[in-house]
């Protein structure tokens, strides 16, 4: 086995500082050779594409549902428009920070959107577990009400029962077609017009009520 001496020879120690400085040195150009190629186009994406890629990025964030007036979404088309005009001036290197900038906005407004959605979505689920519970106690209250009734009362009751489960539906079909801003839109009118044939089914059970009670009343 070869021993290394405590004292190496300034030779040796020159070298080894040499081969040192030399690594650092390869090591700083496979870092920096490269970005500078990308930079100046030679490899990697062209400024043509870094801009298509942020123009993607942008139209994702309105197909996701982003508002016009979205701070992020506002800024992403800014720095898209910016690296448009700095790329058709020659300005290459400007192009590629304005649709870098352009993309992170993008993204922030993509997610900002889908959050949005997430929430609405939410709203309209709780909607419609509620009307799915008002239509099961209007069929309740149905089935009581036309006790006894005649054949008009009872058609008359049946056609609101059938404008109510209408209604009922038009939020159900919203919501399984992924439309949850139609479902929150639409869910006062609807929750008024089965808040109002609640009532009336009410006042009709009411009466079956008070008929079956009615010849207890009057018999001695």
């Amino acid at each position: 086995m070869v021993k290394w001496s405590r004292s190496m020879r300034p030779v040796t120690l020159h070298f080894l500082r040499r081969l040192a400085l030399y690594a650092l040195v390869l090591a700083f150009l496979l870092a920096a050779v490269p970005w500078a190629l990308r930079e100046a186009g030679l490899i990697g994406p062209s400024v043509a594409d870094d801009i298509a890629a942020a123009a993607r990025t942008v139209a994702a964030a309105r197909a996701y549902g982003a508002p016009s007036e979205s701070p992020a979404l506002v800024a992403a088309e800014k720095s898209l428009a910016g690296a448009r005009d700095r790329a058709a001036a020659g300005d290459t290197r400007g192009a590629r920070r304005a649709a870098q900038d352009a993309r992170r906005h993008g993204i922030d407004a993509q997610g900002a959107a889908l959050a949005e959605r997430e929430q609405v979505r939410r709203r309209a689920r709780i909607i419609v577990n509620a009307t799915d519970d008002r239509l099961n106690e209007l069929e309740d209250l149905y089935a009581q009400a036309t006790v006894g009734k005649d054949k008009a009362t009872v058609a008359s009751l049946l056609s609101l029962m059938k404008g109510s489960r209408q209604a009922g539906a038009g939020l159900f079909l919203a919501y399984e077609q992924g439309d949850y801003a139609q479902v929150v839109n639409a869910e006062p009118a609807t929750t008024e017009a089965l808040r109002a044939a609640r009532e009336r089914l009410v006042r009709a059970r009411d009466d079956v009520v008070a008929a079956k009670k009615a010849p207890r009343a009057a018999a001695p």
